[in-house]
């Protein structure tokens, strides 16, 4: 079985509902893999349909609608978040365009 789907069987089986959520750091230990990593594999396990919610205390497996509606409220919200602050760097660009003038450092002021 693929790491991918052990770790979503694990979710189903014994961290089903929110009350039995599972922080990153005990899934870390589990399967013997990083924190970057298993967030990269809950977020390939949603992509692909897998019911898998997360909330501050950890990751869980959608028992209820209402469960799964409320991640993904807070998934959207992360996104409005995440545009936002990306049309601001936009905004700032114009200030790092490259004009092709080359600028030299002064110093001292003597002529050589």
């Amino acid at each position: 079985m693929a790491l991918d789907e052990s770790i979503a069987e694990y979710l189903r089986r014994y961290h089903a509902g929110e009350a039995n959520a599972v922080s990153s750091r005990e899934l870390e230990s589990v399967f013997r893999i990083r924190g970057p990593d298993i967030r990269r594999i809950i977020n390939r396990l949603r992509g692909d349909g897998v019911p898998i919610c997360s909330f501050d205390y950890g990751y869980y497996y959608a028992e209820t609608e209402e469960e799964l509606s409320r991640t993904i409220r807070q998934l959207r919200s992360r996104i409005k978040k995440i545009a936002q602050a990306e049309r601001g760097l936009t905004q700032a660009l114009p200030q790092f365009i490259d004009t092709g003038q080359m600028t030299l450092p002064l110093t001292g002021g003597e002529a050589p």
